[in-house]
């Protein structure tokens, strides 16, 4: 992004930081990555609870779904 162009807040940039939770090969960092994450997508839930999106509001919620049993995962694999 060029410096004139606005960097969106980490709330528009939700997918973004689950994409990079979910592909993230290195469960040293794994655990940083779910918490941006989930922040990410909590606060943009909390955005759209002025300005409904259906489809959005699905994602969201398949998305900390998602992000929950990747973190079971890595407390099992942290725990063998």
């Amino acid at each position: 992004m060029s410096p004139s162009t606005p960097v969106p807040p980490v709330s528009g940039r939700w997918k973004e930081y689950y994409e990079s939770a979910i592909l993230e090969p290195d469960y040293g960092r794994l655990a940083q990555r779910i918490a941006d994450a989930r922040s990410a997508i909590l606060d943009r839930a909390e955005e759209i609870l002025t300005h409904p999106s259906g489809e959005e509001r699905r994602l969201l919620n398949s998305a900390l779904r998602t992000l929950s049993v990747l973190e079971e995962s890595a407390h099992r694999r942290e725990a063998a």
